[in-house]
């Protein structure tokens, strides 16, 4: 037995070190050697999972309950592939509670069915279920954390500071919290969390990326409110340059999409398929680059009673990459594949039912994911009643604010060097341009200083858009209780403010270089 502990312990220290070849080596000779040991299938599952072997990691997460029903831990883990691998968070849900009857003295499944809540909107259970992890480890900074993070999205920043301040009290070094925190914070130069930050910092390995990353962004946060630009500026490209080695992004692939986006739709293939997709709902769309200000206006819209605002959702994407995938966009194109004109209408049934399943029947919807500005055409062809708003911004004050902002979903791959942001906007305007020559009248453009400068008159003019009749809610937008998951988070509950226009200036003599080539 102790052999075997010590060969364990070898296993666990290879899979620590993020050798996960080796790890797994190790455990499938020692589950040869030792088939009822319960241990090392949830092992073999948690590295499996964590090469991305979802299938292989179910087996042992299963071949485990079968040898002892009884081990809660598999339960949790298993619920985690479920939640975050099959989709299931029905499954997901009844495995993290399995666990819990099991042993109510181990927190993570407490903790996973708390973020599992948090995804399902399930605010005050989420809440609940990471003060009982607390509750059964209150050392753990992570779990103070994503309570944290819950009060973010709710809007309780009172309480999400507290969270996070006491992360950083369990674990001075948790850098997820400092840099979460540094967005709620307005800086004075003796705000003591830039001291602690500063610490942070110096003691950080040169290889430790992540902790890197995150400290960065919250000192460049930081020192930019006390307007220490030559400092801010620093720290931010220190953390765009570490996040970026981290990053496989070609620009190359992203014009050739564009290319093949304007040559497959164009004024003839709405001719083709005139009169066709869904008729009978309107959805909204609100889109353009991230940092435009989608999420000020979500919060506009759907404060008004009839409205509903259903964040971002990739429904457009997924219906894209699952019928289109095999092909190119040629396939719409007169000389390519015949498309079947009541596919088009499927389509567009199929996003209204997905978006109805969370909109509460409300008479509008709204869909704020920046990038279908790719598929406005797309759109157009399943969906030829809905109201597409294209938010734009100062093209400077855009492309700097991306670039001060961190994108752990991975879906802004660009965000992280300024020539390949500045590239990026550039296509996407040139996107833009074709969209509104094509599609005249169909796209209402928004522009954020109009926004600020004159909110009454352009509130009425959205609302009027969206085809709503005008409600006074819709200027007390910063009241709007929604939950909100995107980098705006902070800035889309306050009052319209116009500082953020023109900050660019603050760093002009580190961005003139780059901000040259735009062409807009």
């Amino acid at each position: 037995m102790e052999k075997l502990k010590k060969s364990i312990a070898l296993a666990v220290e290879a899979y620590k070190a993020g050798n996960l070849s080796k790890a797994s080596e190790d455990a499938k000779k020692l589950i040869i050697a030792n088939p009822k040991v319960v241990f090392l299938y949830n092992f073999l599952g948690l590295i499996s999972a964590e090469q991305k072997k979802i299938d292989a990691a179910l087996k042992y997460y299963n071949d485990g309950i079968n040898l002892d029903p009884n081990f809660a831990l598999l339960y949790n883990n298993l619920g985690l592939l479920y939640a975050n691998n099959k989709k299931n968070p029905l499954k997901a849900e009844a495995l993290y509670k399995k666990s819990i009857s099991l042993d109510k003295t181990i927190p993570e499944p407490y903790n996973n069915l708390g973020s599992l809540y948090k995804s399902l909107d399930k605010f005050k259970e989420s809440i609940y279920c990471y003060k009982k992890a607390i509750s059964i480890n209150d050392n753990f900074a992570h779990f103070y954390h994503n309570l944290g993070n819950v009060y973010v999205t709710v809007g309780n920043f009172l309480e999400a500071k507290k969270y996070f301040k006491i992360a950083i009290n369990k674990d001075p070094n948790y850098s997820n919290s400092h840099r979460t925190l540094s967005r709620l914070i307005k800086y004075t130069e003796e705000e003591e969390h830039i001291f602690q930050m500063n610490e942070v910092y110096k003691s950080l390995k040169p290889d430790d990326v992540e902790n890197r990353v995150n400290i960065c962004f919250g000192l460049g946060k930081a020192n930019e409110d006390i307007k220490e630009y030559k400092k801010s500026f620093a720290f931010y490209k220190e953390a765009n340059e570490t996040q970026r080695k981290k990053i496989n992004f070609s620009i190359e692939s992203v014009k050739k999409i564009m290319l093949e986006i304007k040559e497959c739709f164009n004024e003839k293939i709405y001719e083709k398929y005139n009169e066709c997709g869904y008729l009978e709902r309107s959805p909204i769309f609100i889109l353009g680059m991230p940092r435009s200000g989608t999420t000020l206006v979500e919060q506009i819209i759907s404060n008004h009673p009839d409205a509903f605002g259903c964040d971002e959702q990739f429904f457009i994407p997924d219906i894209i990459n699952k019928n289109l995938k095999n092909h190119t966009m040629n396939l719409f194109s007169a000389d390519g594949i015949q498309f079947d004109k009541n596919n088009l209408k499927l389509f567009g049934k199929h996003y209204v039912n997905k978006i109805e399943n969370i909109s509460k029947q409300k008479i509008r919807t709204t869909d704020k994911l920046p990038e279908n500005f790719f598929w406005i055409g797309f759109i157009k062809l399943i969906l030829p009643n809905s109201k597409i708003i294209h938010c734009t911004r100062n093209s400077k004050d855009n492309c700097l604010s991306i670039y001060k902002n961190h994108f752990p979903s991975g879906n802004i791959n660009y965000a992280y060097k300024l020539n390949e942001i500045v590239e990026y906007y550039n296509l996407y305007d040139d996107l833009i341009n074709h969209w509104n020559v094509t599609l005249p009248k169909f796209i209402y453009n928004l522009k954020y200083e109009n926004l600020i400068s004159n909110p009454n008159t352009e509130i009425k003019k959205l609302i009027n858009f969206c085809d709503l009749q005008w409600n006074d809610d819709c200027l007390n937008f910063h009241k709007n209780k929604r939950a909100i998951r995107t980098a705006s988070d902070v800035q889309a509950r306050s009052k319209l403010y116009g500082s953020s226009i023109d900050s660019w200036k603050n760093y002009e003599k580190f961005l003139s270089s780059f901000f040259e080539k735009l062409t807009t």
